[in-house]
């Protein structure tokens, strides 16, 4: 049991010891949220509550037709409810009653804010007390309904998307409490909803699917668009999640945050290796900048916060960590690989390489720099130009003994988006030409897609790189540290770098589909040391 808990009944503090089979639930929710103003005092936040956040007393359930003279911004206030005025602590008290929930641990009420030992040592049992609970409250209150119009007539349904850009979907600490929790329990404006049901409908995935299954590469892709208020809490929340490696770390606000950061990142790396899984931006972190507001000039501007600090290339910084494994699969990346070292900045590994050749562009006979043109194409019959039409190349890489024909992608001619279809070939084409010689004369239609997949005949060899290519650098796919997705074995991820002056840079990764095949007849090259910076 945590040191304290909430009666829920008079909103008293009293001591865990006390409550016996009975359990508890934990609160999860933005600060933001708490209070009218968060300012920030000698370096800590502060809470000023003025009771002004507002209940619907007695609560009822109320359903508004659109359209109606009481369709405004008090849609749910009906002529017999009254809104009721509230410190925080009665919208907790409120909610708990309405699931009948007699204990509750938060931590402005279960931690003394003001004594600093106190709070620093229940910072290292977060772990505990979300873990511990049976249920967590998660408090977002841009999670509501809204009126649907359909062709059978109207329906309120829950808006989800604000819960996926909720101020609790940006808050570190908010990632820990999730993700050790057993299950949660989403509580909006004006709707509710466990997680399972905010997994297909938010697509929150790992964050709300429980029993959670996550490792260091799922973690690291929510996290490192994560704020908070105390940028030392950025490793004190992460820490929790490997409790072990939480007491190797001292919770210390005074310490160089740096030298914090790097040395958490070590033992993460050390830990779990699947930290190199990482490559371009992909839809979540681009959503996530779209949806950025420009800061002042002349202030740190980028969207994924993590980017702010200087950390090795091999942490991911500079790139976007996979979830899940390949395709559809949930699984998670997992390596064996065990022959590697971590040294402050410095990741030591000692495996076979597959080098890139020299001279690329002379090997690829289509302008890198240009999306490729119609006549680039091979011919296909007017009657399938409406048609998504796939794509294949056939490519031998070095050491390989035989072709291999690889999908370059999906293609509709008569498009409106041809022009993007063929710049993304080209740019896959390019990635490719980095480790095998690519001819456009090689280039043919696919007819029997669906059978050569079967057969692993038709594979894929995936380049996802956090920089531009220089085809004047020397690259390498580290072919000795396979990561395989543990639910799904036809796909294997190999992480990329780049040679940087007497060091390495980690850039992403390459992803193989049907591994086994494409590679049975490859040579290994001897293994080498890799020092990556």
């Amino acid at each position: 049991m945590p040191t304290k808990l909430v009666r829920v009944s008079d909103m008293k503090v009293v001591k865990g010891s006390t409550v016996k089979d009975e359990g508890y639930c934990a609160l999860s929710y933005s600060w933001s949220w708490s209070g009218e103003n968060n300012i920030v005092q000698g370096g800590k936040s502060v809470r000023v509550d003025n009771g002004e956040h507002q209940i619907i007393f007695p609560p009822k359930n109320v359903d508004t037709p659109p359209n109606s003279e009481d369709h405004d911004d008090q849609e749910d206030i009906s002529s017999s409810g009254e809104i009721k005025y509230v410190m925080f602590e009665g919208i907790i008290q409120q909610m708990c009653k309405d699931f009948n929930i007699n204990y509750i641990w938060f931590d402005q009420m279960c931690i003394n804010q003001e004594d600093k030992e106190e709070k620093h040592r229940e910072i290292k049992q977060m772990h505990r007390v979300y873990g511990n609970a049976y249920c967590t409250i998660v408090h977002v209150p841009e999670l509501e309904t809204e009126m649907w119009s359909h062709n059978m007539g109207t329906y309120r349904a829950i808006r989800t998307i604000g819960l996926s850009y909720s101020d609790w979907m940006q808050r570190m600490w908010t990632l820990e409490e999730a993700m050790i929790s057993k299950q949660l329990l989403f509580v909006g404006k004006d709707t509710y909803m466990l997680g399972p049901v905010a997994v297909e409908w938010a697509s929150l995935g790992a964050l709300a699917d429980k029993p959670s299954r996550w490792n260091a590469a799922t973690v690291l892709y929510f996290a490192h668009s994560r704020d908070c208020t105390n940028a030392h809490d950025r490793v004190f929340a992460l820490a929790n999640l490997y409790p072990h490696l939480m007491d190797r770390i001292d919770v210390n606000y005074k310490q160089d945050l740096d030298g914090l950061l790097l040395k958490f990142y070590g033992m993460m790396a050390q830990e779990d290796l699947s930290i190199l899984c990482f490559g371009e931006d992909g839809e979540h972190y681009k959503g996530i900048e779209e949806n950025f507001i420009e800061q002042e000039e002349g202030e740190e501007n980028t969207a994924i916060l993590i980017r702010k600090y200087d950390l090795p290339s091999w942490t991911g910084i500079n790139g976007q960590h996979e979830l899940f494994g390949g395709g559809t699969s949930t699984g998670l990346w997992k390596t064996d690989f065990k022959n590697y070292s971590i040294d402050g900045r410095f990741m030591k590994v000692h495996c076979s390489p597959i080098w890139s050749i020299d001279n690329p562009r002379s090997t690829i006979n289509i302008d890198p720099f240009r999306p490729i043109e119609l006549e680039d194409l091979p011919y296909l019959p007017e009657e399938k130009y409406d048609l998504y039409n796939t794509l294949a190349v056939k490519v031998q890489l070095p050491g390989c003994d035989t072709p291999k024909l690889l999908h370059a992608r999906f293609h509709r001619p008569n498009s409106e988006h041809q022009e993007l279809y063929r710049s993304l070939i080209t740019k896959q084409m390019s990635l490719l030409s980095l480790f095998m010689p690519v001819d456009k004369k090689e280039f043919f239609w696919v007819e029997n897609q669906a059978e050569l997949d079967a057969s692993g005949t038709l594979m894929r060899f995936l380049l996802s790189l956090t920089e531009k290519v220089d085809y004047s650098a020397k690259y390498a796919i580290l072919y000795g540290i396979p990561f395989k997705d543990d639910t799904n074995n036809k796909e294997i991820m190999y992480p990329v770098v780049r040679k940087d002056g007497d060091y390495y840079k980690a850039i992403g990764h390459c992803l193989v589909h049907t591994s086994e095949k494409f590679f049975s007849d490859y040579t290994p090259s001897p293994e080498e040391t890799f020092i990556i910076h």
